[in-house]
C-alpha cells in the first residue's frame, strides 16, 4: 500500500487524536493540526477521543454518513478558500472552478487522485473487516485533506458561474458534469479500474455517442477525424460520388468500411452509451454541453489532452466561417439526419408509427428490423413504449418510454410520408403491413410511395 508520507515528504510532523477512530493522526504543519482541531474532527486532548464512537465499522470518509454533510460548503464570506469537508464529487467540482497556479494545480490533482485511490482501498478494507488497514487509510485521508486545504487557502473560489475551468477550457454545466462523473464511477469507467488507455477509449466513444444522440452528426465526424488523425473523415461520406446507390449491396458494405462509419469510436457498449445518453438528456440534447461534461470527467482523471481535443470541435466556428449548412438544423439536412418513423399498416389501412432517433438509414434498419421486429406485436410494442433511440441487430432496443405516436392512412400514403418529414424530421419511414406481413419503406425526401424493404 502506498503511504502518503511517500507522496509528501516532510521532516517535521504534528499530531492530534481523531475523534472517529481514537487513533493519532499526523499532520504536516501546526496550522494543519490546529485547523482539524478547530473543525472538530480531531482533538489535542486524549480524553476527548474516549467520548466518541469506538473504531471499527466506520463509514466511508467520502460518504454523508461520515459526518461531512453538515458543513457541506463554506459561505461567500469565508475567505479561507479551504475545502476540507466536501465529499469527493463536490471537492472535484470545487477544484474545477478555481484558477490555480500550474504548480499548485499539479500538487492538488495528485492529492485528489490519491484520495480517490484511498477511497477504493478503504472500501476493500471495510469489506474485509480489516480495522487496522482501515485506520491507516483513514489517517492518510485526513492528512491528504489537510494538505489540500493548506494548498487552497490562497485561492478563493469564484462566486459567479465560470465560463472556463482551470485548464482554460469551457467549464460546462456543473450539475451535468457531476451527474456524468457519478455515472461513470458507478459503471466502473475509471482509469483506476480500466487503465488509462481503455478508460480514454470508452470516454471517447461516449463523447461521439453523446453528439450523435443529440443529432450533432457533423461534429461527431469532426471529433472522430481528430481522434483517428484522419482529416478526410470530417466530410459527410453520404455526399461521396463513389458511394454505391444500392445500400443493400456488397459494394456498399465495402465502401462503408473505408469511411468514418468504420471507426471504433462509433461502437460503444451499453455502459458508454449510458454515460453519453445521460449527458445528452440532461443537457437537453445540446451537443456542446454534453461533451463538456464528458471532458470534465477526463480532466478530473488527469486526461487533460484528450479533454482538450474533445472540446476543441466547438472552438473553431465563428461568424466569418459559418456556412449556410451550419445554420440549418442537422435533422433537416439531406443525407445528414438519421431519424425515422417505424410502425404498422393495420388491416383497415390505418397507419400508426413511432419515432426512432438515429441510424435510420436502410442498411442499418433492415438487419435491425429482421432481428427485433418479426411480427406486428413487436412493432406495436415499440409504439406503446414511445419509440426508441435506434434499432440494431447487435444490441437490445433502448426504448424512449415517452414519445407520442404518429398517425396516417395508407389511402393517402403520400401525405403520411410528407408529414413524417415535416412534422417529425424523419428521413425514412418503415411500415409493417399486417395484411401481407411484409416490411415497406420510403425515403421522405424523394419518395411519394412505399417500396418493399424485404
Amino acid at each position: 500500500m502506498i503511504k502518503l508520507t511517500d507522496l509528501l515528504k516532510e521532516e517535521e510532523t504534528f499530531t492530534a487524536i481523531s475523534k472517529k477512530s481514537g487513533e493519532t493522526s499526523v499532520f504536516k504543519s501546526k496550522d494543519s493540526r490546529d485547523a482539524a482541531v478547530k473543525a472538530g474532527t480531531h482533538s489535542d486532548k486524549e480524553d476527548d477521543s474516549e467520548k466518541e464512537e469506538p473504531k471499527g465499522n466506520k463509514p466511508n470518509m467520502f460518504s454523508k454518513d461520515a459526518g461531512y454533510d453538515a458543513p457541506d460548503t463554506k459561505s461567500d464570506s469565508d475567505n479561507s478558500g479551504g475545502i476540507e469537508y466536501y465529499d469527493s464529487s463536490d471537492l472535484e467540482d470545487k477544484l474545477s472552478r478555481m484558477n490555480l497556479p500550474d504548480s499548485t494545480r499539479s500538487k492538488v490533482d495528485k492529492l485528489v487522485d490519491y484520495l480517490n485511490s484511498q477511497e477504493y482501498e478503504l472500501g476493500k478494507a471495510q469489506e474485509e473487516e480489516d480495522d487496522d488497514a482501515a485506520d491507516e487509510i483513514n489517517n492518510n485521508i485526513d492528512i491528504a485533506r489537510d494538505e489540500i486545504d493548506q494548498l487552497l487557502k490562497s485561492s478563493k473560489p469564484k462566486k459567479d458561474e465560470p465560463t472556463k475551468d482551470s485548464t482554460k477550457e469551457r467549464a460546462g454545466n456543473p450539475k451535468i458534469n457531476k451527474s456524468v462523473r457519478e455515472k461513470a464511477k458507478d459503471l466502473g469507467i475509471t482509469p483506476q479500474k480500466l487503465g488509462k488507455d481503455e478508460y480514454e477509449r470508452k470516454m471517447s466513444q461516449a463523447a461521439v455517442e453523446a453528439l450523435t444522440d443529440s443529432n450533432f452528426h457533423s461534429e461527431a465526424r469532426k471529433l472522430i477525424s481528430i481522434l483517428e488523425d484522419k482529416p478526410e473523415w470530417d466530410s459527410n461520406p453520404m455526399n461521396d460520388p463513389k458511394k454505391p446507390k444500392d445500400v443493400f449491396s456488397k459494394e456498399y458494405d465495402e465502401w462503408r468500411k473505408n469511411t468514418v462509419f468504420s471507426s471504433e469510436f462509433y461502437d460503444g457498449d451499453d455502459d458508454t452509451n449510458e454515460i453519453a445518453h445521460m449527458a445528452s438528456n440532461e443537457s437537453g440534447w445540446e451537443g456542446e454541453t454534453s461533451i463538456d461534461a464528458i471532458a470534465y470527467d477526463l480532466k478530473m482523471n488527469g486526461s487533460h489532452k484528450l479533454a482538450a481535443k474533445i472540446q476543441s470541435i466547438f472552438n473553431e466556428k465563428n461568424e466569418s466561417t459559418t456556412s449556410i449548412a451550419d445554420m440549418i438544423p442537422e435533422s433537416v439536412q439531406i443525407n445528414e439526419g438519421t431519424r425515422s418513423q417505424v410502425g404498422v399498416i393495420g388491416r383497415n389501412g390505418k397507419i400508426i408509427s413511432a419515432y426512432v432517433h438515429y441510424d435510420g438509414y436502410p442498411s442499418n434498419m433492415k438487419p435491425g428490423l429482421k432481428k427485433h421486429m418479426k411480427s406486428d406485436k413487436d412493432v406495436l410494442k415499440l409504439i406503446k413504449m414511445g419509440g426508441a433511440r435506434g434499432i440494431f441487430d447487435d444490441k437490445e432496443i433502448e426504448y424512449f418510454k415517452s414519445g407520442k405516436p404518429m398517425k396516417g392512412d395508407s389511402k393517402d400514403i403520400e401525405s403520411y410520408i410528407k408529414n413524417a418529414d415535416r412534422q417529425e424530421s424523419a428521413e425514412f419511414v418503415y411500415l409493417y403491413n399486417m395484411k401481407d406481413k411484409k416490411w415497406y419503406y420510403a425515403d421522405t425526401y424523394k419518395d411519394s410511395k412505399l417500396k418493399k424493404l424485404f
